[in-house]
């Protein structure tokens, strides 16, 4: 039996927190929608979308001081604040949020990827530096450094991680000693097992071999409370749409000496700062026909006109989940994940065909349950749940290629015979979803198989 489903600090009904999601109120074929897809990008509550239109119906205009008029001054004070007027910015709430050190460490980005990009091209890397990765990297924290290492900048390195996604600190300390890594960059949290990597640990031992550590926090941040300043992380990247947030904004937090990289003719600020790898305006504080002096962070790597809307709200996305509270969030995605998860083992959990990818319980994965299933025919499953009971999740390789080609050999979901078919499904819950939309994805799923005679 499920708790009750009170989740908000304040006693809001759950039916109440999911009327502020438009979205939920859709119908198709007399069904509402099951939303199961949250890993690649939550539902907008009404309260962000306020956000959004109130900055074209109000003040539609540039931020970041471009322009001396009222409404660039409600655009700037929504996003960097007005203390005369007590107006709190997005950039320090979500400095708070996270617990910055100042909200000049926060730079606004599109994305998570665009964000470790800026890392990727801005570090002062040195020939034959080590980036060291998990085996199970998303392609936005694998890409950018297999690139590097096809320039010949660096050499890119791995920590295998157990099949139960288990992290093994004693072999990252033997990569670490073994060779000359510059940077440790690793995904927070998986987003195909779902567990969550022991960051202060991995930092500690990488400080100690004086690397700098990136995380990719895309799919931590919308689910569990994250301190920068406690873990002592360098760098940091996130997504604001996979935490009920406006698409095409992300985050990236650097340490204040870590973003402030020297122009031409002027001192050196740190050995490990990043440049801005994009320039133009509103970057610039002066520029001649020989030169140019950039903005102090975190202006300097927001160049050009800003997705100012978006910025905006995701202040407002944040305050939304900040009101729930993350410590609830979180609780309520491990519950109904437990209670899918022993339904699901119970059912077909010795079956030999049926397999939940990473650890078996489900308090290790959050709100995360991926499965593989091996069975001819294994493909479609995600479009037939969709067309019966309106129940969208995710399939394929979530954009993790190199794990599942290494687990499966490339070519995987094109196999020649029947009895190598297998696919990879993936269900990612958050706050708003209920028991009863778990339990009709159950349903759904075992005529599904039935039909298919798989049981």
């Amino acid at each position: 039996m499920m708790p009750a489903m009170i989740i908000s600090p304040k006693g809001i009904s759950l039916d109440i927190i999911r009327n502020d999601f438009p979205s939920l109120r859709r119908m198709r074929d007399g069904k509402p929608p099951i939303y199961f897809d949250n890993a690649c990008t939550t539902l907008v509550p009404q309260q962000v979308i306020r956000a959004i239109t109130d900055y074209y119906e109000q003040h539609p205009a540039c931020g970041g001081g471009r322009s001396r008029h009222w409404f660039a001054e409600e655009v700037i004070a929504e996003i960097d604040g007005d203390a005369a007027a007590e107006i709190e910015g997005s950039r320090q709430i979500i400095a708070d949020f996270i617990n910055a050190g100042s909200e000049k460490e926060i730079v606004f980005t599109a994305n998570a990827s665009h964000a470790i990009n800026i890392v990727a091209l801005g570090f002062p890397f040195r020939r034959g530096d080590v980036v060291l990765l998990t085996d199970r990297e998303h392609n936005s924290n694998l890409v950018p450094w297999l690139r590097l290492q096809n320039k010949g900048s660096i050499r890119v390195d791995y920590c295998g991680t157990g099949e139960d996604g288990a992290f093994d600190l004693e072999a990252f300390r033997g990569k670490l000693e073994s060779g000359p890594v510059r940077l440790v960059s690793m995904a927070y949290t998986s987003n195909v097992t779902g567990c969550t990597l022991p960051a202060k640990a991995i930092i500690d031992l990488a400080h100690c071999c004086g690397a700098r550590v990136l995380l990719d926090a895309a799919q931590t941040a919308p689910h569990r409370a994250m301190d920068v300043q406690d873990l002592d992380v360098d760098f940091l990247a996130f997504s604001i749409h996979k935490m009920c947030g406006p698409r095409g904004v992300g985050i990236l937090y650097g340490k204040g000496a870590l973003l402030r990289q020297a122009e031409p003719g002027i001192g050196d600020d740190g050995e490990d700062a990043i440049e801005p790898v994009l320039l133009g305006g509103g970057a610039v504080h002066d520029a001649t026909y020989q030169g140019y002096r950039l903005l102090d962070p975190p202006e300097r790597f927001e160049v050009g006109v800003q997705n100012y809307a978006g910025q905006i709200a995701a202040g407002a996305a944040v305050n939304y989940l900040q009101a729930i509270g993350m410590d609830r969030i979180d609780k309520r995605e491990t519950e109904l994940n437990g209670f899918l998860t022993e339904e699901l083992l119970k059912r077909y959990g010795d079956t030999g065909w049926f397999r939940i990818i990473g650890p078996r319980e489900a308090a290790q994965r959050g709100g995360l349950l991926t499965f593989e299933i091996k069975r001819p025919n294994a493909v479609g499953i995600t479009e037939e749940l969709s067309a019966r009971s309106s129940i969208m999740i995710r399939d394929g390789v979530f954009c993790v290629h190199s794990y599942f080609n290494k687990l499966y050999g490339e070519g995987w979901t094109r196999p020649k015979p029947p009895s190598e078919h297998k696919m990879v499904y993936r269900l990612s819950l958050y706050f708003y979803n209920t028991l009863e939309e778990c339990r009709t994805f159950l349903d759904t799923l075992h005529d599904i198989f039935e039909e298919r005679s798989y049981i």
